[in-house]
């Protein structure tokens, strides 16, 4: 009898430990509801250091304040959503140089139209423009090439993360791969390839609510043809050719009653090497540089509106 007792009490051990071990996986989907509008603000800071083939160094340093509208148009059955992405603020632009001034520049109502799946892979991405906008002076920095440069990188701290495809428990990890769309002048979009390794770190309640922390590290290894297709320089008669790429370190915090993101903390640092040709009608000739970004970016959800 007692032999019989203790194997029962040991299936019954067994039995509860399989369902602990089920309650403390968390599921990780992004759960938006059509109708919703979230606001977002977006903080950025940075610095660009660049060195030319003669080994004269600059350093670009800037801050900026940014607001991110989403308004979920649809939401399919398998959960994929099709957001209304509105993005403005300022950037404001300083150098070392002792006489020189920051620069502050507005950035005026950027909208991108973004399906992406519960997982927050990114499937579809279009920018839009209003009727009568002219695309290439809607970012008047954009006539800097290297400025131009800074601000594409910051385009990370606004990116869905790569939630897992399946629950986890606390210290697990998974991998990803594939390809990031994006947007580029005139309606057009193109393709870089993405990897990236995730861990659930902990499940943790912050004002009321319980919120899965995650870490993942991702890395485009070649952006430099993108870049070089992002800028309208062909226009003013420069040729650029760039090549290097992008890595990124996030940690995200996933609001799991809500199925949203509440906050992210990015930090980015991008390596290039460009060579510009100049057009004959300002002297012409080439110059290569080498290019630094470092970028710090912390997202955080404001508000939702049902």
């Amino acid at each position: 009898m007692n032999y019989r007792w203790s194997q029962l009490i040991l299936l019954i051990g067994l039995l509860s430990g399989l369902i602990f071990a089920q309650r403390d996986e968390v599921s990780l989907k992004l759960r938006y509801q059509s109708g919703q509008t979230l606001n977002y603000k977006v903080n950025v800071e940075g610095s660009v250091n660049l060195i030319s083939e003669i080994g004269v160094a600059s350093d670009l340093k800037f801050k900026g304040e940014l607001n991110q509208e989403q308004v979920v148009k649809e939401v399919a059955d398998d959960g994929t959503a099709t957001l209304l992405v509105t993005v403005n603020g300022k950037i404001v632009l300083s150098t070392p140089t002792e006489s020189a001034q920051p620069n502050e520049q507005k950035v005026t109502a950027t909208k991108i139209l973004m399906k992406l799946t519960s997982d927050g892979r990114v499937v579809e991405v279009k920018p839009l423009k209003e009727e009568g906008e002219k695309s290439p002076e809607q970012f008047e920095v954009l006539q800097d090439p290297f400025q131009a440069l800074t601000l594409s990188a910051t385009l990370w701290a606004l990116l869905q993360p790569n939630l897992p495809p399946r629950p986890l428990k606390v210290g697990e990890t998974w991998e990803l791969t594939g390809t990031v769309p994006v947007p580029l002048q005139g309606g057009q979009t193109a393709s870089a390839k993405m990897s990236s390794k995730g861990k659930l770190v902990s499940v943790e309640r912050k004002e009321g609510t319980e919120q899965a922390v995650v870490e993942i590290q991702s890395e485009v290894p070649e952006i430099g043809e993108l870049v070089s297709k992002m800028l309208p320089l062909k226009e003013m008669g420069i040729n650029l050719q760039a090549k290097g790429g992008t890595k990124a370190n996030t940690k995200h915090y996933f609001d799991l009653a809500k199925g949203l993101i509440s906050r992210s903390e990015v930090n980015t640092e991008t390596k290039m090497n460009v060579v510009i040709q100049m057009p004959e009608n300002v002297g012409g000739g080439v110059m290569s540089i080498q290019a630094q970004t470092q970028i710090k970016s912390v997202v955080e959800l404001v508000s939702v509106k049902p």
